[in-house]
């Protein structure tokens, strides 16, 4: 039987995770992960990772790869009971965008996969290119990771560049950390609206929130997700580069901040002492 407890962790470190998470919204850490950097169960990522896969046998090899992740897309999005809100701003989007979303779980890329399609790239760490059949899975179907050497971030750019220019969509989480169940709207971090203007591309801002699923273990309950599509957002042609990018980012966040707030009736309001963390 099918349970969404099987894609939590333990509920006692998860209390202790939630309090790190406070800890670091205090101190305005926003785009710092909580959990542990681990690389041993990852591959190195250097200047032979191939982000641009050409050719019928590549091909083949994604659509074989496609089929296996739709199946375990679908049974993840069962689990979360995912709902899908906003299906008609998508249908705005014609041709390549960068898709933003707020990153909340280790396993939020499968909502965005049912409801934008799996054929979609998306940006990540680098200790997320994993050994094994998983990181097989990723490699094969638009994984694009990130890297602190210049040379491989160039081969990114490419990429990016690249899927872009043939209308894919290209997902970057614009806190680039990961914090789970988090509710609220994070600041958001330059990178994925530069891709955007360098592209002269849309922005199409996702926002998960959580609705309680009634099952509590230890103190802790389990969320269910909805992934509401929200309004694209466009690049001015009168503006200069910096400005556009300032204007998507800041029109991508209200977007954001305005579904928080209605969804959960509440201001978005940080604990934060320092304002000068709060870039929006």
């Amino acid at each position: 039987m099918l349970d969404i407890k099987m894609l939590k962790e333990k509920p006692e470190d998860l209390k202790n995770y939630y309090k790190i998470q406070e800890e670091f919204e205090l101190e305005g850490r926003f785009d710092q992960d909580i959990d542990p950097i681990d690389y041993s169960g990852s591959l190195p990522v250097d200047e032979n990772f191939d982000f641009i896969k050409k050719g019928f046998k590549n091909w083949w090899k994604k659509q074989y790869y496609l089929l296996g992740l739709r199946i375990y897309t679908n049974k993840i999005c069962k689990m979360l009971k995912l709902q899908i809100v906003g299906k008609e701003n998508l249908k705005k989007v014609k041709g390549g965008a960068i898709v933003t979303c707020n990153h909340i779980s280790k396993y939020d890329s499968f909502p965005i996969r049912k409801a934008l399609g799996a054929d979609i790239y998306y940006v990540a760490a680098d200790f997320n290119n994993w050994k094994g059949k998983m990181g097989d899975i990723a490699r094969n179907t638009g994984y694009l990771p990130l890297s602190n050497k210049f040379s491989v971030m160039r081969k990114f750019t490419e990429a990016i560049d690249y899927h872009l220019k043939r209308g894919k969509k290209v997902l970057i989480y614009p806190e680039q950390a990961m914090w789970r169940d988090y509710k609220k709207v994070r600041p958001f971090k330059n990178g994925a609206f530069h891709y955007a203007v360098k592209n002269n591309v849309p922005v199409l801002p996702l926002f998960i929130t959580l609705r309680p699923s009634g099952i509590v273990e230890d103190g802790v309950e389990f969320n269910y997700f909805t992934l509401r599509i929200l309004p694209p957002v466009y690049p001015k042609a009168e503006l200069n580069a910096k400005e556009n990018l300032e204007l998507l980012r800041k029109l991508a966040y209200t977007e954001c901040k305005k579904c928080y707030e209605e969804t959960y009736n509440e201001e978005l309001k940080y604990t934060t002492l320092d304002p000068k963390k709060i870039q929006i």
